[in-house]
């Protein structure tokens, strides 16, 4: 009898140990990220050109909460494509709502300036986050799910798609307390 306990014993704190290690790998995500550039890369992941005229906030909260923000300070790089853009710098359009701006400052507005919040997931086996997309600026992207290959180095952060056609990804840097 006391072999049993002993043994149910040591699995219990097998457990919790694992869970304590997920605990710590989960903080390495957590916190607020600043957005630092914006870059191409090849198919062996390498950057071959970059934005850092550009500037965002990403934060993962503990408990599974998300929200980014990103402005680039110039027109988008063509390099940039998604239903908004058309590989051509200007927004294929969204309709302007109730406001002053001309087209051309509404279309400048969406064309620099991105943002979402949601929940979000990771898969620590394959370094995946997952995004869920709550609200977004652009609504038709709501309940959109986003997946984001990440690789942490030191205090930056790397998302790129898992599509593995588009060849973009993110930089960010760790921001301290």
């Amino acid at each position: 009898m006391k072999n049993i306990s002993l043994i149910t014993l040591v699995i219990l704190l097998q457990s919790c140990n694992t869970t304590i290690n997920k605990t710590t790998a989960d903080n390495k995500l957590t916190g607020s990220w600043s957005i630092v550039a914006d870059q191409l890369i090849d198919s062996g992941n390498h950057v071959i050109k970059q934005d850092t005229n550009v500037t965002g906030l990403l934060i993962y909260l503990p408990d599974g909460k998300m929200s980014v923000q990103i402005l680039w300070k110039g027109l988008r790089n063509s390099m940039i494509n998604d239903t908004i853009m058309k590989q051509d710098g200007m927004s294929a359009g969204l309709g302007l709502g109730f406001n002053t701006w001309s087209t051309d400052q509404a279309r400048k507005i969406i064309d620099t300036y991105d943002s979402y919040f949601g929940d979000y997931s990771v898969d620590w086996n394959t370094s995946v986050v997952t995004h869920i997309v709550s609200g977004n600026l652009r609504p038709e992207k709501e309940g959109t799910s986003y997946k984001r290959i990440f690789q942490l180095k030191g205090d930056s952060l790397f998302l790129r798609s898992i599509d593995p056609h588009l060849k973009w990804q993110v930089a960010c840097v760790k921001n301290k307390k």
